[in-house]
Formats: C-alpha cells, structure tokens, sequence
C-alpha cells in the first residue's frame, strides 16, 4: 500500500458528474452550504471580525472588491474575503462536521468555492457537484491520516478539499488538479489544540488561512510550483499524523459519499461536547433536580472529548471548549446562546458547579471510534442518590439527524438580527441554490435582504 491510494482515489472522484451523486447526497449539500453560509454572516458579528471587515471592506462594490460580504453591505477583495468568510464561519462553533474526518471539511470549503464560483459565473448545480467532490477528498485524508491529537484539525487537511472545488468550478483538467491538490496538501499550517482550549482566538484565523491556501493553490500551480506524492505522504504519514492506513482512502468510496454522513450542530460548542450534552438533558428532564442539591455530576466519555475538562474557561472561546462550564449553564437552566458573555458567563453559582463537574476518559467509549461517540452522564446529590444516562453518540449526525425545523430553527437564531419574516425568506432563497442558474444571482438575492430599510 502506498499514497498512490490517494492519487488513484482524486482520478476517480474527479470523473464524478452530478448525475452519479445521489439526490439526498445533493440535498444535503444544499443545506450543509447553507448551514455554513449564515454561520460566516453570524460569525462577522463578532468584535475581531469587526474591525477586521471595516479595516479591509469598502461599502461600494469595484473590480478590486467584488465580493460581497453576507450581510455586512461590504465587499472585499478576493483574497481578503476567503479569509474573512473561512474565520467567520467558525467563531460561534456552529460549522457542520464530519466524524470520521475528525474535523469540519465545509469550513474550509465554502469561501474558496463561493468565490470561485461568482467570478466564473457557476451554476448552483455545478456548485453542489464541486462541493461534495472537494469534501470527499479532503474528508478522505482526514480518515486515513489520524491527525495527531495535539494538532487542531482548522488549516490542515481541509484545504485540499477547497483546492479541489475551486478547480471543478474553473473546469480545470485532470493533471492540472492533481497539481493543485498536491500543493494543497503539502500547505498545511501548524496548529495548536491549545489554542482553542485556552481562548484564544487564532484558533479562528487557522481556517481563514486554510481558506486563503485553498485558493491560492491555484495560483501557485499557474506560476508553476509543484509539490509530490512523495511530499504528501512523508507529511501526513510522518509528520502530521500517525501514520497513513491506505486503505481508508477506497473503503467504501462513494457508499454513499462521506458528506452523506456529516453532522450538524445546534449546540455552539465543540462538538466533542455534544455527547455529554445529550446525555445530560434527559437527566434534567426527569430530575429537575435543585443545584443546591447537587454534590457532583460525572461525566465518562471517549478520550478527545475528555480532554474539554477545564471548569474555570477565562473567556468565551475557551468556554466552548469547557464540557463542566457547559453542563453547569445548563443545569442553571439557561440557554448555551446567553451563556458566554455578561452577568451569566461570570455567575458564582455556574462557576462553583462547574468545579463539581469531573470528566474522565472510558477507554471503552474511546475504542467505539469513530463510528460512535459516546458518553455517560451521572449526577449525585447530596442524599447520596445518583442517576446516569449514557448515550452511544451525539444527535444531529447521519445516524440520528435533526429534523429540518430544527435547522431552520438554527437558521432563525444565527440571522435573528434581521427579523422573522426577512431571515425566513433568506433560508428558502438558500435552500433554493441547487435550481439557480447563477451562484452570483442566488447570492445577491439573499444579501439584498439584509439591506437596510
């Protein structure tokens, strides 16, 4: 076995046409851009993304600055949009994922894609074709690869994947995308888990950047750059990873595509969070238990997720990345949306929980991935009394998806700034992408509902 598995898999994924990606596969990715579309707009609310977007954004569109930035009434140029959308779309831990990619292939994907696609005036079908190419090949390095757990998977692997699509959308041939992917593949930045973990929000900047390479791929591989096969694998079998498994890159190739079993989040927290989260819920509900009450709550889960234990989060990053500051919120009873500024991120009664909150890893739970992810919630009380639940994996996932109202639920509560009637009529106009003739029209008729007035 060799990375030739790789190179053999990119031939024939690139041989895909829309009519050989099934119909729920081309439905979910309509909803997976939009799902990350409005995570970039929610994303630009915040105070960094701010100034970022009126230090590099002008409000009059021109040659330079062409691309729109969703709901802001800003445009910018290409290369300071991909990295504008690529680190917005992650701020608010809201970006769909993918489990056996261990990380979130469409954050890395939709900037490069997007502006491909208005400036070679793509088709919204043409656009779903590149998107779930470029997201299987980038999810498929992610499988084989295993990451090294000390790395955050934001810049990494995901660029291959935007390379990929932004190739489709030019129509470029075979050899030249080979090319391309190559160097993609052998850009990846080095990152650090404890960047999220600790708060601090280079963290975001890894997939703006990732986004940026993505593109800028292309660019390199015009001027004549090249990278190798050899190179590919000696970085991501030695280097980045434990070790490549080959056989991971054909195992069950396009049954069905791997962005058929992504997942989405309703929870905006890092998804190795979700588990315990679900776990704790059905507690509360038969519980309803009182906090003064509580001596401790257990969590036992797989050993990434285990590692979220911190109970003291010193600000709102780091607080998404906190599993006892998280189920402390809600056994307050609050929402996780109203939980990472004011008055509640600092409550006494939250932070004191939090402290009672003890996450451990079950090597049982562990050896399920990534097939499940589970977790087992206990809460004692003070009588001595204790009640667990467990459950073998998070919601939202292919297994156990949301239904479409909770997305557009989700939709609702990212766009809220806009109103009810105007962010629904953004969600439908999305949902429309599949059926437009142009991406650039389809984008603009959502953005002109943001205008003021």
């Amino acid at each position: 076995m060799s990375i030739t598995r790789f190179t053999d898999m990119l031939e024939v994924l690139l041989d895909k046409q829309l009519e050989d990606i099934p119909a729920e596969t081309q439905e979910r990715a309509a909803w997976l851009i939009a799902d990350t579309l409005f995570a970039a707009s929610f994303g630009f609310l915040a105070p960094e993304l701010k100034a970022y977007l009126y230090e590099v954004g002008i409000e009059a569109q021109d040659t330079v600055h062409s691309i729109p930035l969703l709901g802001t009434g800003l445009y910018a140029s290409r290369v300071q949009a991909v990295m504008l959308y690529g680190t917005a779309i992650v701020n608010n831990e809201l970006d769909e994922g993918n489990q056996f990619a261990k990380g979130h292939p469409a954050a890395h994907m939709l900037a490069p894609a997007l502006i491909t696609a208005l400036e070679q005036k793509s088709s919204g079908a043409e656009m779903i074709r590149a998107f779930v190419i470029g997201y299987e090949v980038a999810a498929r390095l992610a499988y084989a690869s295993n990451m090294n757990d000390d790395m955050h998977p934001h810049g990494t692997w995901g660029i291959v994947g935007g390379a990929v699509a932004a190739g489709l959308l030019q129509k470029k041939g075979k050899k030249e995308i080979a090319e391309a992917v190559l160097l993609a593949a052998s850009l990846p930045i080095a990152t650090s888990w404890e960047a999220a973990v600790t708060g601090m929000t280079v963290r975001n900047l890894y997939t703006g950047v990732g986004s940026f390479l993505a593109l800028q791929a292309w660019t390199f591989q015009a001027a004549g750059f090249a990278s190798s096969a050899h190179v590919v694998d000696h970085l991501w079998g030695s280097i980045l990873s434990k070790g490549i498994n080959y056989e991971l890159f054909h195992k069950e190739l396009w049954a069905p595509p791997l962005l058929s079993k992504n997942y989405f989040k309703l929870y905006p927290s890092c998804r190795f969070s979700h588990s315990a989260i679900d776990a704790l819920l059905p507690l509360l509900q038969e519980l309803k238990p009182d906090v003064s009450q509580i001596e401790s709550v257990q969590v036992e889960t797989y050993g990434l997720a285990a590692r979220l234990d911190y109970p003291d989060p010193a600000n709102a990053l780091a607080a998404k990345f906190s599993i006892p500051f998280l189920l402390s919120v809600l056994v307050h009873g609050h929402s996780l949306y109203d939980c990472f500024a004011g008055e509640l991120f600092h409550d006494d009664s939250v932070r004191e929980l939090a402290k009672r909150i003890v996450v451990t890893e079950d090597k049982e739970m562990t050896a399920l991935l990534p097939a499940k992810r589970a977790a087992r919630v206990t809460i004692t009380t003070r009588d001595g009394a204790g009640c667990s639940y467990y459950v073998d994996a998070a919601s939202g996932g292919y297994e156990q998806p949301f239904p479409s109202q909770e997305l557009r639920d989700k939709f609702a509560s990212m766009l809220s700034q806009w109103g009810e009637q105007k962010s629904s009529r953004m969600v439908e106009e999305a949902l429309l992408l599949p059926e437009a003739a142009m991406v650039s029209e389809w984008l603009e008729r959502i953005n002109r509902l943001t205008a003021k007035g």
